[in-house]
This record gives structure tokens, sequence and C-alpha cells, in this order.
């Protein structure tokens, strides 16, 4: 379930765009902080060979008083909140075409995925397999959870864990923006999948967010629309959140790199804000 819900996120990185200094980690000062917080844009999960968390970032840790997430999906509370929010929608296809339907059954069956997933769990839970495919990990097993990884430093250790959105929030949103028109647009796009996968956790690893930016620029499949309410308006709604967290606590905020990049991603909107958002190189 947790690796499940943390692939959800994954798809975030397919729609967003505008080049940024090339740093995962964003110290935030100034604007009458006492003391400096930082941010942390995340790939969720990653093949267990790739993974790995800069050594920047466990500095940050260690000298921060908290950890804020998009969800912290491995509090039991947010367990149990998921496992009622995955099952199946019987009326998911209905205004799909019989040979769109067909084309989305080749290629789930070509992706080794049974069509019949869809009378089991959520469309949502069954898009996310779809992302942990593109990962291509030599098993389950393998796959590592950047939340995960991050809380149980030992530089986290003990320290408070903060929430930026509900999980129910997230899943009711995901399963509102991802149709079955999307899910054939993906699926049937001349894009491979496990090839521009690869190619984004090497430009992540890298801290290479001019090269993420190309990537994801060329393979976005959501409407401007649907785009802005997945990435903008979460991200107004989180700054809404962070000042007064931060006049409390010195934090850590770990959230989709997704949501760091542009006009209306989070660096620009603490920046507007009055704070000063400073690129960690070391």
């Amino acid at each position: 379930m947790k690796k499940i819900v943390f692939t959800f996120a994954v798809l975030f990185f397919y729609v967003f765009a505008n080049a940024q200094e090339n740093s995962l980690l964003w110290k935030i000062s100034g604007n009458g902080l006492k003391k400096d917080s930082y941010l942390f844009g995340t790939l969720h999960m990653a093949c267990g060979e790739d993974f790995r968390i800069p050594e920047k970032v466990k500095t940050a840790l260690g000298t921060t008083d908290a950890l804020a997430v998009e969800v912290d999906v491995t509090d039991p509370k947010n367990a149990a909140l998921l496992q009622s929010k995955i099952a199946p929608k019987p009326t998911f296809f209905d205004n799909l075409s019989a040979e769109k339907k067909k084309a989305i059954d080749s290629a789930l069956i070509a992706n080794e995925i049974p069509p019949a997933i869809f009378d089991q769990v959520s469309p949502t839970v069954a898009i996310s397999l779809l992302a942990i495919k593109g990962f291509d990990c030599p098993s389950m097993q393998d796959i590592k959870m950047m939340e995960h990884e991050l809380k149980n430093l030992p530089e986290a250790k003990n320290k408070p864990i903060a929430e930026l959105e509900s999980a129910t929030f997230q899943i009711d949103l995901l399963d509102s923006l991802f149709s079955a028109e999307d899910l054939y647009s993906y699926l049937t796009s001349a894009m491979d999948t496990k090839t521009v996968t690869k190619n984004l956790v090497k430009a992540y690893f890298s801290e290479n967010l001019d090269e993420i930016e190309k990537i994801t620029m060329n393979t976005a499949f959501l409407s401007g629309p649907k785009q802005e309410k997945l990435l903008d308006t979460r991200n107004r709604a989180w700054i809404l959140k962070m000042p007064s967290m931060m006049n409390e606590k010195s934090y850590v905020f770990a959230v989709g790199a997704a949501h760091l990049i542009g006009n209306h991603g989070v660096i620009q909107l603490l920046k507007g804000k009055g704070y000063t958002v400073t690129a960690v190189s070391k």
C-alpha cells in the first residue's frame, strides 16, 4: 500500500515546466525567521541501485527541528484511510469507446498488468502500478521510497513529522484528475515510459532541473487546467501553511520536485512572501 501511494506522485513529474537553478535543496531565510528552514524537491521513489539521499539534505535535517512531507503514509491512521479509498469504480470506462477500451486492455497486457485490475482496485491504484512498471526495478522489494527513507535517517530520529495535506485529500484529488481518456492518451502515446523514467531518474539524482524540465515538457499528458489543479493550487495552499509553521519550528519541507519549479512553484511563491530562497550546492 505505501509503495502504491508514493507512486501516485510520480505522475506529477510529467506535468511541470520552467527551468531553475540546478539544486534539489533550497534554504529559506529572512522575513523574520529566527532559524533557517529548507525546501527539498523529492522523487518519491526509485530503484535501490539508483536511490540516494544527498549529504546536504542529511545536514539540513540535522540542523532543523522537524520534517514536513506532503502526506505521511507511514502513519497508521493514514494507512487505514487509504485502504478505504482503493475500491474499484465500475463506471470509469462508461464514456469510452469500445475501440479505445480495447487499446487500453492491450497496453495493460503488454505491461504485464491484467485489465481486470480495474474490477479489483481504484483507477488511481491501477495507474500507480503503471508508474511502478516504468521504473523497471528488479522487484517490488527493491523499491526505495524517499519520504520513508528520510524519516528513518538518524538526523530525523525523534523529530516531529508534519503534513502539508491530508491523505484523503490527495487520493480524492488524483481520483478526480485521471479520466479514462487520460489513461488512453497515456498508454497509446509514442512515449517509451521506461526510457523516459530512466532519463528522469538520472536527471533527478544529477540535480539537473533543466533536464528534468525538458523531459517533462515533452511527456505531459494532462490538460492545462488539470495540471494547475495538480500543482499550482496545492502550492498556493501549502504557502498559506508554511509561514506559521516556520515561525514555530525550523523544517525541511520535502515535496515532489515538480512543486518547486516555475512562476507558480513553491520557490517563487516563498520569494513573493518576502523570504530569501537560495540554492544549496553542498
